[in-house]
């Protein structure tokens, strides 16, 4: 395993692995670019070749070509691994995963089989039939969306995939069947219109089931199960990923009707979260295909409610948003059946923004002569995204502004309560937002000494050989030159790497130590260092430490034995030193 890894190391290139989602630009040895892990405005992230690390040196995120694959594609290491070896060409032996290949096989097989039973369920059941034909879906729609039905009664499904040689307890953990109390299986999709539900890739990982009467529950959707997680997988994304193109948009929807009505009506961006609201696991999806998202959800207060959620939840994840308005009662479903395609692309391209939206939203459910309009229009203003935003509402609401006649001073009435949320707002953040990792003031309690010292020994043009470090780090006084001398020292047996740091430090296996590394190793510093330059350091740090072990004299406590130990230890470092201080009459009293 650890040589696989190595070897996809050395194969992919962070620059271009990187570089595909970040515009980066050259700057000496490192590549720089606006963070995409928070809303960065000044480019403050780089990536290096050398050490093969990215960081923001803003926000703090950092890491290397794993970290990278699991944060933006939001999967584990071994997944990561698989991801970087396919690419790189390299054949994995052992995947360290904890579902071997063959069991992996077993379940999609299960799941084929699932799919298979319910879709000829469909074709034999008239009121299914009869209920596709109600809702617009033909034949054709129902192949593309591989719909099928599961049969009313307790076990049907159970006793089919017994047949076929499944092993039931393994069904179970798919949300297929359920366990009674008698021992017995029973199905968990019942009476219920079928949607398969597959991942970005295509695969098929779980189902979705819509009762085609009244009752409770509407919906059942599957549970998380060894192939799926609902907070990371989007309904129809699989087919809506080969429609963003250059407009880099996704269409945001409720539900498996309302995605499967956009597609009708020529909308093939559209996708849906599924039995669950919004996570920032689906924001991190999207926002490895698209740039802005367009919220289509219902009319109701529920669905507004879900779509202001929604809204915070992108746009903190660097997406633009804008959200569509239907008529009342309208979902892009009975949109479609009730005003055709054309009133459903219509409500896609006038979207709003959130801050328009949410205006707009307030003046149609409160009166603007009401104190608790103003209340929230206020906190509205407050949250806009620019300036030029807040000036133009602020335009426009002076004018209704009620007891200020004057539209001047109206304007300087709302400015001033914005301000004053803005001000709440901000040290409320201040108060809350805990330090984060300052590479600064970690090197800041290097002593300067040391600090030269690591510098060079990470520096390609004055590697310090192994040796020579390990005879310095005995000269290291504050605890971080200490830690970081041991950690290289554990994983080099001769004290000192070779090779490019990208070959080797990942082998630190303290994340914080092995983050300070890679920032000095980018430090500018080194390149002003000298062969003369170092070996002085070197001896300032060893008179360093002559006058802490000349303190300890001083301070007493000492048996005799450790006395002429020190003292020969002196006599080697600086016989002119010892000399000084042999003269002093106190030092050994």
């Amino acid at each position: 395993m650890a040589d696989e890894r190595e070897e996809v190391r050395s194969r992919i290139d962070i620059v271009e692995l990187v570089g595909r989602e970040v515009s980066l630009t050259q700057r000496g040895k490192d590549w720089k670019g606006l963070c995409p892990f928070h809303q960065d405005r000044n480019p403050s992230f780089t990536v290096n070749r050398q050490t093969g690390r990215y960081k923001c040196w803003s926000c703090g995120e950092a890491g290397d070509i794993f970290t990278w694959v699991e944060k933006r594609q939001n999967v584990d290491f071994v997944e990561a691994l698989r991801i970087l070896a396919k690419e790189a060409g390299v054949t994995l032996t052992n995947r360290g995963d904890s579902t071997p290949p063959s069991v992996r096989q077993a379940q999609e097989e299960v799941m084929a089989e699932a799919l298979s039973f319910f879709r000829e369920h469909l074709g034999k059941n008239s009121v299914a039939r009869e209920y596709c034909e109600r809702r617009g879906l033909n034949q054709e729609i129902l192949d593309t969306w591989e719909m099928g039905y599961a049969p009313e009664g307790g076990g049907a499904l159970a006793v089919h995939l017994k047949k076929k040689g499944f092993q039931l307890a393994d069904c179970k953990n798919l949300f297929l069947v359920d366990a009674d109390s008698f021992g017995g299986y029973y199905d968990k999709f019942k009476g219920r219109l079928i949607f398969p539900i597959r991942d970005e890739k295509g695969a098929l990982v779980a189902f979705g089931g819509r009762l085609l009467g009244d009752g409770q529950p509407k919906y059942i959707n599957s549970s998380d199960t060894p192939l799926y997680r609902k907070s990371r997988v989007l309904y129809g994304m699989n087919r809506a990923r080969n429609h963003f193109g250059k407009a880099k948009r996704a269409v945001l929807v409720e539900g498996y009707l309302d995605v499967i009505a956009c597609h009708r009506a020529g909308v093939e961006t559209a996708l849906a979260s599924l039995g669950t609201s919004l996570s920032e696991d689906h924001a991190k999806l999207l926002k490895r295909w698209v740039e802005e998202v367009v919220i289509l959800y219902d009319s109701d207060p529920a669905g507004q409610k879900a779509a202001d959620r929604a809204v915070g939840i992108l746009t903190a994840e660097g997406l633009r948003v804008r959200v569509a308005l239907m008529p009342e009662g309208e979902d892009p479903d009975t949109l479609l059946r009730n005003a055709g395609p054309a009133a459903v692309q219509q409500a896609v391209e006038t979207g709003l923004s959130p801050m328009d939206y949410k205006m707009q939203a307030l003046m149609l459910k409160e009166d603007a002569s009401s104190q608790e309009f103003w209340i929230h229009a206020v906190q509205i203003l407050a949250e806009a995204p620019t300036e030029m935003d807040l000036d133009r509402h602020i335009v426009h609401l002076a004018g209704i502004l009620p007891g200020i006649p004057d539209v001047m001073q109206a304007q300087k009435s709302l400015r001033r309560e914005v301000n004053k949320i803005r001000r709440a707002v901000s040290q409320k953040k201040e108060a809350l937002t805990p330090t984060a990792f300052d590479h600064k003031q970690m090197q800041g309690k290097l002593s300067p000494a040391e600090l030269v010292i690591f510098l060079a020994f990470l520096s390609t043009e004055f590697r310090v050989s192994g040796w020579m470090f390990s005879r310095t780090k005995e000269l290291f006084a504050t605890p971080l030159a200490i830690r970081i001398s041991d950690a290289v020292s554990t994983v080099f047996a001769l004290g000192a790497p070779e090779g490019e740091p990208a070959r080797w430090l990942h082998k630190i296996q303290d994340e914080e130590l092995r983050q300070i590394l890679a920032d000095l190793l980018l430090d500018l510093r080194a390149n002003n260092l000298t062969e003369q330059y170092i070996a002085d350091t070197v001896e300032r740090l060893r008179q360093q430490q002559q006058k802490r072990k000349l303190a300890e004299f001083r301070k007493g406590g000492l048996d005799t034995a450790k006395r002429q130990e020190i003292l020969m230890r002196l006599r080697e470092l600086n016989p002119d030193t010892l000399k000084k201080q042999q003269d002093d009459d106190n030092l050994f009293n």
